[in-house]
């Protein structure tokens, strides 16, 4: 077996702060970036993931894969998983084979147009790039993370994005979804935050706690869609709050 160097428990990001390692143990990645950049693949491999570096392309059509792409935790439509994180589509031995991830991560100058691709694969993916404005049109497929905040603030925004689509809460900005009911969507809450925080107590406490701090704003607010949306934004707020650290 081939041993990893454990991750930092308290590791620089960006100017002024410490964070506390996010645990990207188990993931799939998929990584494009420029060559001559400051390659992020051995930080996210320290960090527990497992990461595919393929080359940048030119967006349109090169740079992808030979495979087609597929979110690891989407529903499976009938395919049956094989090693090597392909399945075979419907079953068929001859079927087209799939490369299945849990994220994709782009660190290229001009993320747009691998971004665009990416959104039609139905994988979630994340941007590290020196203009975090210009990547809004991709949402909520994918989120932006600025290069000066580290290597880390783009592992912790992985993560989160990860929690999110696992959770099988709608990712739409009101998180609203059709008909979806704040008891409805509790589970996913909670699944949310067991991803953030994989020990099932503390991922508990965390989403009591934003419960609790929710109390607070429920009145104003004007449907359980919004309460829904507010108890995910306080999940990640105070999850953050739990890495941001000094070291010690």
């Amino acid at each position: 077996m081939t041993h990893r160097p454990a991750a930092p428990s308290a590791i620089p990001a960006g100017l002024s702060h410490y964070y506390r390692a996010s645990d990207l143990s188990g993931l799939r990645l998929a990584l494009w970036e420029d060559a001559g950049s400051a390659s992020l693949a051995a930080y996210l491999r320290e960090a527990g993931a497992a990461v595919e570096v393929l080359p940048p392309g030119d967006g349109a059509g090169q740079g992808m894969p030979p495979l087609p792409l597929r979110a690891r935790c989407a529903p499976s439509a009938g395919g049956a998983k094989t090693e090597g994180g392909l399945s075979a589509v419907n079953g068929q031995p001859g079927g087209a084979a799939v490369l299945e991830l849990d994220a994709a991560v782009v660190n290229l100058g001009d993320p747009n147009p691998l971004a665009r691709r990416l959104q039609a694969t139905g994988v979630p993916f994340v941007i590290f790039t020196d203009h975090p404005e210009r990547c809004l049109e991709h949402y909520p497929a994918g989120s932006c993370v600025h290069s000066e905040d580290g290597p880390e603030a783009l592992a912790s925004a992985v993560l989160l994005h990860v929690a999110i689509f696992r959770s099988g809460l709608p990712v739409t900005p009101d998180l609203s979804g059709p008909g979806m009911s704040l008891i409805e969507m509790v589970p996913g809450l909670r699944a949310m935050a067991r991803v953030l925080v994989p020990d099932a107590a503390l991922a508990d406490d965390l989403l009591a706690e934003a419960m609790v701090q929710a109390l607070a704003y429920v009145p104003p607010l004007g449907s359980e869609a919004e309460v829904g949306a507010l108890l995910v934004m306080l999940i990640e707020r105070l999850w953050h709050r739990q890495k941001l650290s000094r070291p010690c």
